[in-house]
């Protein structure tokens, strides 16, 4: 008997920032939920705080973001922290990158 694991991912496509325009002011983002890479028809939206459980619950591989660049593949998104809060922010090959920024203002 074979067992089919189910791989389940966060797709982030879109934002919303307020006071300022670095990642620390993502308030809000817009996400699709994929199965096995595949996009479902649930969709909604998490505050940055509900974003930075969700990953640290589920871990670095469970939400990504595409590249602006659509020949290009997208990057995870990690939770980081400047002192004050913590906040989101991809990264792909090791470094840090602006694929959130990006995102369509919603």
């Amino acid at each position: 008997m074979t067992t089919t694991t189910k791989t389940t991912t966060i797709k982030c496509v879109g934002k919303r920032l307020i006071g300022g325009h670095g990642h620390e002011h993502i308030i809000h983002l817009w996400w699709i939920r994929c199965e096995n890479g595949i996009e479902t028809s649930e969709r909604g939206n998490s505050t940055r705080e509900q974003m930075v459980a969700y990953i640290e619950a589920n871990g670095n591989n469970s939400v990504w973001c595409p590249d602006r660049n659509p020949n290009l593949k997208g990057a995870w998104v990690h939770v980081h922290s400047n002192g004050r809060i913590k906040y989101v922010q991809t990264v792909a090959d090791g470094r840090k990158t602006d694929n959130l920024l990006y995102l369509p203002n919603m």
